[in-house]
């Protein structure tokens, strides 16, 4: 299986989304992290979700995770709540998530080279771009373990749906950039 039977069409989001947006499309897409497009639809970070989860703690309770028994529900409530305060392009401008060089592979790559950048880039989450830059989708981690689990002899009706269907439906042919971009 090559990386362009892997990609998928998955939900994008702008820099000016809400980071509780971002939270929600994470959620109902069981996403391991966002890909942020710019204002053509054209894929330009990659973030992983986790990141996203550190933003609502306060910076002791991340350096002493302990700490977060101190918090009661309307506590966290409120720390909830700051993420409709601010966009994933103000946050990546703080600092506060920080995305790396966008990872990709070929549409020709190997589930291999997937895995291979997947681990040196620790990243749950690519894109497949053409060489002349054109997005071919994005593979998740789910999708390239399904496809390295069926070539281990484990196989099932749920993992061959994971590897046939797409989260989105394709883009129509006029549509540029990829499904779902900026419409979390």
């Amino acid at each position: 299986m090559i990386a362009a039977d892997l990609a998928e069409n998955i939900p994008t989001v702008l820099r000016e989304t809400l980071a509780s947006e971002a939270a929600r499309v994470i959620a109902e897409y069981r996403l391991p992290g966002l890909i942020v497009a710019d204002d053509a639809g054209v894929p330009i970070a990659v973030v992983p979700g986790s990141q996203l989860l550190a933003v609502i703690l306060p910076q002791y309770v991340r350096e002493d995770p302990a700490l977060a028994h101190v918090f009661g529900e309307r506590d966290a409530d409120e720390l909830c709540a700051k993420l409709n305060d601010t966009t994933i392009g103000a946050l990546l401008d703080a600092q506060k998530l920080v995305a790396k060089e966008l990872p990709s592979v070929l549409p020709d790559d190997t589930v291999l080279e997937v895995a291979a950048v997947m681990v040196a880039e620790h990243m749950p989450l690519i894109v497949v771009r053409g060489e002349d830059g054109t997005y071919h989708g994005a593979v998740m981690l789910s999708r390239a373990l399904a496809a390295i689990a069926a070539r281990a002899g484990q196989d099932s009706e749920l993992m061959r749906r994971r590897l046939e269907r797409d989260l989105l439906p394709p883009p129509p042919p006029s549509a540029t950039g990829p499904a779902g971009a900026g419409s979390p």
